[in-house]
C-alpha cells in the first residue's frame, strides 16, 4: 500500500512535525495549570481545616491504589 506523494512529501512532514510538537506544548501547559489548580485547592483546603495533611495523604494513597 503507498502513501499518496503529499504525505511524504518533506513539506508535509516538517509541517506535520511543528503542529505535533505545538500540540505537545499544549498538552504540558494544560496539565501545569491542572497541577497549579490543585495545588492551590490542597492549600486553602488544608488552610481551612477541612483537611489535615494526613487525610490528603491517605485520599491520594487509596486514589493511586485505585487508578494501578
Amino acid at each position: 500500500m503507498n502513501m499518496p506523494e503529499f504525505v511524504s512529501s518533506p513539506l508535509f512532514l516538517i509541517i506535520a512535525a511543528i503542529l505535533a510538537v505545538f500540540l505537545l506544548i499544549a498538552i504540558v501547559k494544560g496539565a501545569v495549570r491542572l497541577l497549579i489548580w490543585v495545588a492551590i485547592i490542597v492549600v486553602i483546603l488544608i488552610g481551612l481545616g477541612v483537611m489535615t495533611q494526613e487525610d490528603m495523604r491517605d485520599w491520594f494513597e487509596d486514589l493511586l491504589k485505585t487508578i494501578r
